[in-house]
């Protein structure tokens, strides 16, 4: 088991932020699925290199993006009879990675196998599975609502320049809000700890406010003046390491005539390691309203944009710092109340390393 015994200086629960400290054995999201075609998309992933398509009936695949005869990245070949055909010597693979032809030779190279990844696709995302493939146990976590019409969905993609905990600590801890974002979300009675909780092995949060405004990322896609006192409930849930959802729960109490007084918006976080040190981060904000203008998509993009802008900016930092300080992970860490969900993420990172066979120092 990982050591957890407190340094006189340091992470008393360790992330591994500097480290590969990526759990093999779980669903990772590779792609949006509409990334995702018969061209083949070249994406770092666990620090592998992937190559992902598609086949003739739409089924997506993905093979480890080297040849195996001078390492060509297959990612620049093309895909024909559902074969990946390498862009060099036109050498053609099938969907587990074995060479079945090549064309200079009328020898098949029975050496020329190169790994390949379980691949599903689920809701609005093409998951990757780069572990044991024995060790599937699960299916990939439900996101069907992103793809459900009774929902309007704005989404984006960031590359970071930091490693994925730091992510998924910062969207699990959103006291940071009335301070990071205090000129975007404008959120400013976010300063006091939720409720955390675990229900089975999903990390969960909860907090209830007192009438407020809401915040003006969100007023437009719910239909609410940016001045109106709400009440709303903020829920949270992580089912697993890649991916987490943010709940706010609002509740208008003095509707317009004709109009409704709850809504949702469902934030929406995923990473998945890319190179050391580098983070693939697939966001979305939906509402439970179906159709919204384009106007109010624009604007409500631009906004949420503009606000995790912010978090990219102090995380890549963050980052750069502490891999430039010889001190590194041995500075002093301090725990604060609003950190629970954050704890309980390092709790299962390293449990799950553990069971890998792996620790972090």
């Amino acid at each position: 088991m990982t050591d957890q015994t407190p340094k006189p200086n340091g992470q008393r629960i360790p992330n591994g932020m500097l480290e590969d400290n990526y759990p093999r054995n779980m669903w990772w999201v590779a792609a949006h699925r509409d990334e995702v075609t018969t061209k083949p998309l070249a994406r770092w992933l666990l620090e592998v290199p992937v190559v992902l398509y598609r086949l003739a009936d739409g089924t997506p695949a993905a093979l480890y993006d080297r040849c195996p005869h001078r390492w060509a990245p297959l990612s620049e070949g093309h895909v024909e009879r559902d074969r990946l055909i390498c862009p060099y010597h036109g050498m053609e693979f099938d969907t587990g990675g074995q060479c079945v032809k090549a064309p200079t030779q009328t020898m098949m190279p029975k050496t020329a196998q190169i790994p390949s990844f379980t691949v599903r696709e689920a809701g609005a995302f093409i998951w990757i599975w780069m572990g044991d493939q024995e060790a599937i146990d699960c299916d990939p976590p439900e996101v069907g609502y992103q793809i459900d019409p009774n929902w309007s969905v704005v989404n984006g993609y960031y590359e970071v320049a930091a490693n994925w905990v730091l992510i998924r600590e910062n969207v699990l801890d959103l006291t940071h809000i009335a301070f990071l974002h205090k000129n975007t979300f404008k959120q400013d009675d976010w300063i006091t700890a939720p409720d955390t909780y675990m229900e089975g092995e999903t990390v969960c949060y909860e907090q209830e406010f007192d009438l407020a405004p809401l915040s003006p990322l969100f007023c437009a896609g719910m239909g609410l003046p940016e001045d109106k006192p709400i009440k709303r409930v903020q829920k949270g849930r992580m089912p697993s390491l890649a991916i987490s959802f943010s709940d706010w729960n609002v509740y208008d109490p003095a509707p317009e005539a004709g109009r409704r007084s709850d809504f949702i918006m469902r934030g929406c976080h995923i990473v998945t390691p890319s190179t050391r040190g580098h983070t693939h981060y697939f966001w979305a904000a939906a509402f439970d309203v179906p159709e919204i203008s384009e106007d109010v998509a624009v604007k409500t993009k631009a906004s949420v944009t503009a606000a995790f802008d912010e978090d990219k900016n102090l995380l890549e930092k963050l980052q750069a710092s502490v891999a430039a300080d010889p001190r590194g992970l041995d500075f002093l860490e301090v725990t604060l109340g609003a950190d629970g969900a954050g704890i309980k993420v390092r709790q299962i990172l390293n449990k799950k390393l553990a069971a890998e066979g792996r620790s972090l120092r």
